[in-house]
């Protein structure tokens, strides 16, 4: 059995790689979720390579290394699945959800006594990063939109990938309960079944990317609505574009994130050229992206003075996501006609 898993590691790193390469170097798919996928297939083939090293070699430091790549697949996914559905604004926290890998490879270079625990947190973490995806994938579909008739597709994909992930959820924890009752992991039936059924969704994928099945084929539309030339919209589009953007605007309060929100930041929250964003909002609302922003902090802080009587000003400003006293102002005057001070006043009176 141990030669079976040998061929099957190899055979799964050997694909795992050349998609990892496809979606890493392939000018037709240069995407920030598509590189976040090749990544997640390098991360992959690696996993597998190393599971040769360890089968056929015994090799420690193959166990230390795929232990550690382990705690950062939850990571690498959840990542993808943000630059799709979610919010990939760069930020330190990032960083947050690599400190388990390190904490794992800590324990096997120190030989502190808890080697025990590692497959715990293999297993916690693949099972945290399930429910995060979860939650990442309600309400997916209505923010795949903006590719048209190819958003059911990649939906779709997002279902398959998920329930893989599950899949590997449930192996794992089989192949540690055989493990736990005297199994050696070159003899896991469990282990077994999940790799072998891994392969053959790769062997699938390699596939239907090379064909470009309809399941694969919404990453290059994906490609084509990010790097297209920005085209006139008519009335119709702008408005439509413009109505999502409040819509967002106003469910995610995105114009209170700290340093504001920048026009590229917008493109790709609704997928779209971030030019466009800009021509909506000039045509239907009649302003620009930052006046928008600025009406929607100066609307804020008009109910905060309204509701919140006893709030000092300074810290209104900042809950209406102005960030400096001579802007908010500015632009409280701007809209108001009087300052906020004065429009504290006139509520009061009346």
């Amino acid at each position: 059995m141990q030669e079976s898993f040998i061929h099957i590691y190899l055979s799964a790193a050997i694909l795992c790689l050349l998609l990892a390469l496809g979606f890493l170097i392939s000018p037709k798919l240069q995407t920030l979720s598509s590189r976040l996928l090749g990544i997640n297939y390098g991360l992959y083939a690696l996993q597998n390579f190393l599971a040769v090293l360890i089968l056929g070699f015994g090799w420690e430091v193959a166990m230390i290394l795929r232990a550690t790549i382990a705690m950062t697949l939850g990571p690498a996914i959840y990542f993808y699945y943000a630059s799709l559905v979610g919010d990939m604004r760069s930020t330190k926290a990032h960083a947050l959800h690599f400190l388990p890998a390190l904490f794992v490879l800590g324990i096997w270079l120190t030989k502190v006594p808890l080697l025990w625990s590692i497959d715990y947190l293999i297993i916690s973490s693949f099972a945290i990063y399930l429910v995060v995806v979860i939650r990442l994938l309600i309400g997916a579909r209505a923010r795949l939109e903006s590719l048209g008739q190819y958003a059911d597709s990649a939906y779709r994909w997002l279902l398959v990938l998920g329930a893989l992930i599950a899949i590997n959820l449930v192996v794992e924890v089989c192949a540690y309960l055989e493990i736990r009752n005297g199994v050696k992991p070159g003899e896991s039936v469990s282990a077994l079944v999940g790799s072998s059924v891994f392969l053959l969704f790769h062997i699938i994928t390699l596939l239907m990317v090379i064909v470009r099945a309809p399941l694969m084929e919404w990453m290059h539309a994906l490609q084509d609505i990010r790097t297209s030339k920005t085209k006139n919209l008519s009335d119709d589009e702008a408005k439509v574009i413009f109505e999502r953007w409040e819509q967002v605007v106003a469910e995610r309060q995105l114009y209170k994130q700290e340093g504001g929100i920048t026009l590229e930041h917008a493109g790709r929250i609704l997928v779209i050229p971030a030019r466009q964003i800009s021509q909506a909002i000039n045509r239907i609302y009649g302003g620009s992206f930052s006046q928008y922003l600025n009406d929607c902090r100066v609307k804020a802080a008009q109910q905060l003075l309204t509701e919140q009587e006893d709030m000092p000003i300074t810290a209104l400003m900042l809950e209406a996501g102005f960030s400096t006293k001579s802007n908010f102002n500015k632009e409280f005057q701007r809209v108001t006609g009087v300052s906020p001070s004065e429009y504290r006043k006139k509520v009061k009176e009346q």
